[in-house]
């Protein structure tokens, strides 16, 4: 199972639905704070709901000063139509959801 953070989104026109992330894979150090396996990437939000759908972990990250701090984890959820998309499991943390991560 990967981990996966998410630093920056898009949002589609109306400002509802998460189009795209800048994301990418991670590692916890042994103190438990994240850090990058790799570079991070902007793709579409299809990837993301692929692997949780996978059983990967996805997350938000935020840049507090110099260190990135974890924050909520993504769950998937569903518009009408049956289409699907992601919010924060404990999308009432204030200053901690998708709202909050920086714009691309």
């Amino acid at each position: 199972m990967a981990v996966h953070m998410i630093v920056a989104v898009r949002f589609n026109a109306t400002g509802d639905r998460v189009e795209q992330v800048r994301w990418g894979r991670a590692v916890r150090k042994s103190e438990g704070s994240p850090s990058w396996h790799a570079e991070t990437v902007e793709q579409d939000v299809n990837l993301v709901i692929d692997a949780l759908h996978f059983g990967d972990e996805v997350a938000t990250a935020f840049q507090v000063g110099n260190d990135t701090l974890l924050g909520p984890r993504i769950r998937l959820i569903l518009y009408e139509h049956g289409i699907e998309g992601i919010d924060t499991i404990d999308h009432n943390v204030p200053g901690r959801t998708l709202m909050d991560l920086p714009r691309f």
